[in-house]
This record gives structure tokens, C-alpha cells and sequence, in this order.
């Protein structure tokens, strides 16, 4: 697996934030041009109420001295 690719608990994260983001897209009426505003509301709110998955995540890739 290279670097790049997500952790399970990082496309957990990842697959919050994008339904979170659809959601705050739907409630305001589906505008156009919001995309960017809508995704970074979301992953605010959505890494402020699942810090554990940041832990875990950032954990399992640093080794302990």
C-alpha cells in the first residue's frame, strides 16, 4: 500500500465528510458554486465529532520509541 492511499479509518472520515457535505448541499437548496464551502463546513464538523478515528488513524503509522 503506498502513502497516499487512505487508511480504513481515513476513508471513514472521508466517506462522512462527503455525505455530510451532500447534506449541507441539499439544505440549501442544491446552489451551484458551493462545493468547496460545503466540503470544508463538513469536514469541520465531522472531525470535530469524530476525533477517536484521527487518533486511531495517526496512531497506527507512528512507531513508539
Amino acid at each position: 500500500m503506498s502513502d497516499s492511499e487512505p487508511t480504513p479509518a481515513g476513508e471513514l472520515v472521508h466517506v462522512r465528510i462527503e455525505e455530510r457535505a451532500y447534506q449541507i448541499w441539499e439544505d440549501e437548496g442544491c446552489p451551484t458554486g458551493c462545493e468547496l464551502d460545503h466540503w470544508l463546513r463538513a469536514e469541520s464538523e465531522t472531525t470535530e465529532a469524530v476525533p477517536e478515528l484521527e487518533m486511531a488513524e495517526g496512531a497506527g503509522s507512528k512507531k513508539k520509541s
